[in-house]
């Protein structure tokens, strides 16, 4: 009796501590990531705080309407549509004589990028001081591909009477994505997150897939992703002819690595899917090929474009809907 008394009192022992253990660990970087940014937390706060969870499987989230946080050191906003930009209704879309609702992902939404020096403000303010009667809203939504923001798009603001809609293309808008498996250490812990990042980021260490292989098995007519992106754009393409709205499809490159840009076969592809859809179409390449990626990335290693990339951007898309 004695034996099992001093048994369960070891078992008992082991796990206060490794509870104090991990409480520890959890106060620790809770007030680590208070002082200084970690990319994977500040997602996963973004996760939280602005995404709530779509019924629609195709959509998958949306973001909290009338909210805002603070991420990544800057502040994000959402308004009455779960954009982040102003407040809309048509009778204040219909004040302009061209109104663009740009569609796209995280890079599109400017995350780490204050809201004044995104792409969309810039236009806002090269179009004013040329004396156009223009607007551009920034529909961007983080972790959405091009079935996602097409439907959301579909079901949720079609009602917003805009005259021209621009898909803010990445080159990773054909993948899959899956829902993420949760549990309650990664779903309201940093520690939690920490090791689920290191866990995946070790599964990914025993890949034989460069980047340029990634990309290339996403783009082939069989897989999945690539499908359901033709399909979605042709969709699209559909009721804006219905509806009489122009489509455009801006295709930013991935600035992982910019010189030698491998990607290209991407470029290609995208034109000829933008030629038959009839869409027009800008490639981003051009303005960004040249520069060092580095200069250019939000922070080390998290290469979404930073305030510098925003402003290349708008120049160039502002040029070419000026033409």
């Amino acid at each position: 009796m004695l034996n099992i008394k001093n048994f369960l009192s070891k078992i008992l022992f082991i796990l206060i501590s490794i509870i104090v253990g991990l409480v520890i660990c959890e106060t620790a970087l809770r007030v680590i990531h208070k002082f200084s940014y970690n990319y994977d937390i500040e997602m996963w706060k973004y996760a939280k705080k602005l995404k709530i969870k779509d019924e629609n499987p195709k959509i998958g989230h949306t973001h909290i309407k009338n909210k805002s946080e603070n991420l990544q050191g800057v502040e994000i906003s959402i308004n009455n549509y779960g954009q982040r930009d102003i407040n809309l209704n048509n009778s204040i879309i219909q004040n302009y004589d061209r109104s663009f609702l740009i569609l796209g992902s995280s890079v599109a939404l400017g995350w780490g990028v204050e809201q004044k020096d995104t792409f969309t403000n810039i236009l806002n303010k090269i179009s004013e001081e040329d004396k156009k009667n223009w607007i551009f809203i920034n529909g961007g939504i983080g972790n959405y591909n091009t079935e996602r923001y097409v439907n959301n798009y579909l079901e949720n603001w079609k009602e917003l009477e805009f005259s021209d809609i621009i898909i803010h293309f990445f080159v990773n808008d054909t993948e899959v994505i899956k829902e993420s498996k949760t549990n309650f250490f990664t779903t309201h812990t940093h520690l939690g997150v920490i090791i689920w990042k290191l866990v995946n980021t070790y599964k990914s260490s025993f890949s034989k897939d460069n980047l340029d292989d990634y990309y290339k098995k996403r783009y082939k007519e069989d897989y999945e992703g690539f499908k359901t992106t033709l399909l979605e754009l042709e969709r699209l393409k559909n009721h804006c002819k219905n509806e009489n709205i122009k489509c455009h499809i801006i295709l930013m490159p991935d600035i992982h690595q910019l010189n030698p840009y491998n990607l290209k076969f991407i470029n290609e592809k995208i034109s000829i899917v933008s030629k038959k859809l009839n869409f027009l179409f800008l490639d981003l390449l051009n303005v960004f090929e040249n520069v060092d990626e580095k200069k250019i990335w939000n922070k080390y290693q998290d290469p979404h474009p930073n305030g510098y990339a925003h402003n290349l951007m708008a120049k160039e898309i502002y040029n070419y809907l000026t033409k």
